[in-house]
């Protein structure tokens, strides 16, 4: 049995009203062929939806299953006409990636060049965000594509019907410091500065989980931007934990230095997340290429 889309709308407006009469003025029916139309989603399906012997509208256990249903499949439909009216211009459709902002700069790049570069005619933007920023932009069509770090656990909290992912890497975040005339400037075994992620950024949570009572420091700055961090640890103001591919260039230039102790080592996984309504031929182009086993 298939749930007809004025089902849904009927089933809203109930649960929206709490009144048969003000969810029949709603829809702009009566209120006797409102109840009819009740009794034929019930008829229809089975099973009763609304208990008949509450004062107020109660939806039985198989009724709120089904407005569960029904909220879902509208999230679904609005998403999709949010997806149509931001995108579609002209019949054409550019590709627009939010990227978490430490990885716009040496990752994005690369990860085009090496995933996406045999694929012709793409026109790309490019969004900088933190993970919670990239979600909001993908939830309501203002973005095709979130790059970001990402853990089982976040990923858990999605809403699989929305949203699907794919693995891209594994990335390694080390503590750096400046060198000063070839000899590291700090070190975590003595009292340092600290050149923090600000608690909007999702890479905080991996850092403060190796350093907190872990560690002697005092936070000197904080920024979403571990590329602001890595500037500020090349002028000498502190240690930072920055991405491994962020720093190769300054690590091989003698720049920097990444401060030989394992145990505070970490890692965060970067992903990218699509919206599952996706109609545009370059986006699944896209996504084949990215998500097709490497030979």
């Amino acid at each position: 049995m298939t749930l007809v889309i004025r089902w849904i709308e009927d089933l809203l407006a109930l649960e929206q009203e709490k009144s048969i009469s003000q969810a029949a003025e709603v829809r702009h029916v009566t209120q006797s062929a409102f109840t009819r139309r009740i009794q034929n989603i019930e008829n229809a399906f089975g099973f009763q939806i609304l208990k008949r012997y509450s004062k107020n509208i109660d939806f039985t256990e198989a009724g709120q299953i089904l407005l569960a249903s029904s909220k879902n499949i509208q999230n679904q439909l609005n998403a999709t006409i949010n997806y149509l009216e931001k995108n579609i211009k002209n019949n054409e459709l550019n590709i627009r990636f939010a990227v978490s902002h430490s990885l716009t700069t040496q990752f994005f790049p690369r990860f085009i060049n090496d995933s996406l570069i045999n694929l012709e005619d793409l026109k790309l933007e490019i969004i900088a965000s933190n993970f919670k920023q990239g979600l909001g932009l993908l939830k309501d069509g203002s973005c095709d594509l979130l790059i970001c770090y990402c853990d089982q656990k976040t990923l858990q909290q999605l809403d699989l019907s929305l949203f699907v992912f794919h693995k891209i890497v594994k990335m390694e975040i080390l503590p750096v410091t400046a060198l000063d005339n070839g000899i590291p400037k700090y070190s975590i075994d003595q009292p340092f500065p600290l050149l923090a992620y600000s608690k909007q950024a999702y890479l905080r949570n991996c850092v403060d989980e190796v350093i907190e009572k872990n560690l002697n420091y005092r936070t000197l700055y904080e920024t979403d931007n571990a590329s602001d961090l890595k500037e500020l640890v090349i002028q000498g103001l502190g240690i930072a934990w920055l991405p491994k591919l962020l720093i190769e260039k300054e690590i091989s230039e003698n720049k920097l230095k990444i401060i030989d102790n394992k145990n505070y080592n970490t890692s965060q996984d970067v992903y990218i997340i699509r919206h599952k309504i996706i109609i545009s031929n370059s986006i699944n182009q896209i996504w084949r290429s990215i998500t097709a086993p490497k030979k």
